[in-house]
Parts: structure tokens; sequence; C-alpha cells
């Protein structure tokens, strides 16, 4: 489980970068299909990002198979790989959780003064 774990956290990261690399059109593109997400927002369709991140991680193709064999629904399988969140809200999360910890690293670097 702890391999799956790290995997998916991996994936998640890359798509979010693969997101914000070409944000300006998939935005565009979920005009006219977008789906909700449980966080309140929107994000590409199922197939989209099951397309982007099977390109991006070349072994998530070897998982594919047994898992659409389980259940070929695209939304639990976006589901499943921790796929189904709205990626403006999560860049923003992480900025800004970047952000605390910077401020954090530059306030214990400077010296206490006496």
């Amino acid at each position: 489980m702890a391999f799956f774990e790290k995997f998916t956290a991996a994936l998640q990261q890359k798509w979010l970068d693969y997101f914000q690399a070409n944000r300006s059109w998939i935005i565009l593109q979920m005009k006219v299909a977008a789906a909700n997400t449980p966080d309140g927002g929107k994000r590409p369709s199922s197939y989209f990002i099951l397309g982007v991140v099977n390109a991006l991680e070349p072994k998530l193709g070897n998982l594919m198979v047994p898992f659409c064999q389980l259940n070929s629904d695209a939304e639990k399988l976006v589901d499943v790989l921790g796929l189904n969140f709205d990626p403006e809200k999560e860049l923003a999360k992480r900025a800004e959780q970047s952000a605390q910890t910077q401020e954090a690293e530059i306030i214990h670097l400077l010296p206490d003064s006496d």
C-alpha cells in the first residue's frame, strides 16, 4: 500500500505540473467538458485526466489494464488515483503551503536579537 500512496502522490504532482504548464488551453477545454469535484470545484473530464497521466507516467499503463478490468468507470479510476480535485484550488493551496514553509525557514535563519 505504501507503494501505491507514493505513486499516487507523484502522479498528482505530475498532473498539477502539467495543468499549470498548460492551464490556458485546459481552462478553455473545461468550458466544454468539466466535472464537479468533492472540494466544490471543477476539473477536466476523467478521460482527459487519464489520458494525460498515462502519457506522463508510463508505469501507470501497467496498472490500467487490471484497474479497468475491475471497474472501467473512468470517474472511479480518477478517484482511486487521487485525481478527483480542482487543480486550481490544489495549486493555490500548495503555493500557500510553500510560502508558509519559506517564511518559517527565513524566520528560523534570522539570528536571535539580544
